[in-house]
């Protein structure tokens, strides 16, 4: 199967959504957020790229975007506390003498006091990994010669093409499960520009599952129980059929987020949204 067996209306759902909705995913729910969170006026895909290669704002980055977007109600007050915490330990000058540290218990327990001001519970058994865990995974990027942990995959696939030991390294963090860390390393690929890179194989660790993505499975694989596949093999197919449609399965995944979130609402919605999407899309380049 290829485009022309793919079907028109099919073909037109995956270039809309990897067309415009990505493109309005990437300004408003990742350039956007990333930049305020890194002091960025007017962020662009360059700022944002050298931040990322900084550890002190690498590791701000994934705290205030990526580290508690899943909890809830409590994710924007988790991430303002530990990015406080970072600054404290941390901030300014400091941050070397931190990545020299053998662990990242100093992270944790700054993190603690700050939600014990706040009272806020710290949920040791949810949170400790997460926070001392990034740590120390900064900490161990560093002590082997790399920049930050944006630097040590963005050079981890351009040295060896591949993304599994960056995934399978990240998911080890206590409390940062696939979906997370499948985020944060399609946002890098995006970023640093590294999705023809990254042996088709192993692209799946860069096709987050969620919510949206299932409600679309049945519009965009053309195959039986595409929306009840394991994640895993439904990252594979969407990857092969976005480039069957012709476009990049980075920009698919991040554009059906968007499509969901601003125009779908609720997945009982999926279907007409869809069919509007389709009506008033083109297959012209």
């Amino acid at each position: 199967m290829r485009i022309g067996e793919m079907g028109t209306e099919t073909v037109l759902l995956f270039r809309a959504i990897a067309g415009d909705c990505a493109d309005r995913y990437a300004s408003e729910m990742l350039l956007g957020p990333l930049g305020r969170i890194l002091g960025s006026g007017s962020p662009n895909i360059s700022e944002i790229r050298d931040a990322l290669l900084d550890p002190y704002q690498c590791l701000r980055a994934f705290f205030g975007h990526y580290a508690f977007s899943r909890r809830g109600k409590d994710r924007g007050t988790l991430s303002d506390l530990a990015m406080d915490a970072l600054e404290e330990v941390a901030g300014g000058d400091r941050i070397g003498q931190f990545l020299a540290l053998d662990n990242g218990i100093q992270l944790w327990e700054a993190f603690e006091a700050r939600c014990r001001e706040n009272r806020i519970k710290s949920n040791e058994q949810q949170n400790r990994g997460v926070v001392q865990g990034t740590a120390e995974l900064a900490q161990e990027v560093s002590q082997i010669g790399l920049r930050s942990i944006a630097d040590w995959v963005r050079k981890g696939v351009l040295e060896t093409d591949r993304m599994e030991p960056q995934f399978l390294r990240i998911v080890d963090i206590r409390g940062v499960g696939p979906k997370i860390t499948s985020q944060f390393l399609r946002d890098l690929t995006y970023l640093f520009g590294l999705e023809e890179r990254i042996e088709r194989a192993e692209r799946i660790y860069i096709q987050p599952i969620d919510k949206w993505i299932r409600a679309l499975a049945p519009y965009v694989v053309p195959e039986p129980n595409a929306e009840g596949m394991a994640d895993w093999v439904l990252a594979g197919k969407l990857n092969k059929y976005s480039r069957w449609a012709g476009v990049s399965p980075v920009r698919f995944n991040m554009g059906a987020t968007y499509f969901g979130i601003r125009h779908v609402h609720s997945v009982e919605n999926i279907e007409a949204a869809v069919a509007e999407l389709i009506a008033g899309a083109s297959l012209a380049p």
